[in-house]
């Protein structure tokens, strides 16, 4: 499962297995990427901003406080779960999923986007004006 901030300044980066469905497929040089809240069923689309495309795994790199969808960045202020899915493509601006630059779906899978700070540790206050007697 993928863990993001939500509405995070600080680069984070999104490991996937893309690379595995490009021999089944048409080429295609680019990725377009949806998460879909399950909550209120908000779509984001976006172009991945891929920093490693290997056999092994695909990293994209993501920011979570900017509504720049062709550059690889969402405004994504909501918590909670997501659905992801990721089509191979062959356009720098597309982010439609039904369009003819799209090959295929190459990958789906869920997303958790948490808060950076899960609680709040108190402080605690012990008194040091108190006489114990035994």
């Amino acid at each position: 499962m993928i863990h993001l901030n939500p509405n995070s300044a600080t680069e984070q980066t999104v490991y996937l297995t893309l690379q595995e469905m490009k021999k089944d497929f048409d080429t295609f040089a680019n990725y377009l990427v949806l998460f879909q809240s399950m909550a209120s069923r908000e779509d984001y689309y976006f172009i991945g901003d891929v920093s490693t495309d290997n056999p092994r795994y695909t990293a994209l790199s993501i920011f979570t406080n900017l509504d720049d969808p062709l550059n690889g960045d969402i405004l994504l202020e909501e918590t909670g779960q997501y659905f992801y899915k990721v089509w191979g493509q062959n356009s720098t601006t597309n982010l439609d999923p039904t369009d003819t630059t799209v090959v295929a779906l190459i990958e789906e899978g869920t997303l958790d986007v948490t808060g950076a700070v899960g609680y709040n540790i108190p402080t605690i206050d012990v008194p040091d004006n108190v006489i114990y007697y035994q």
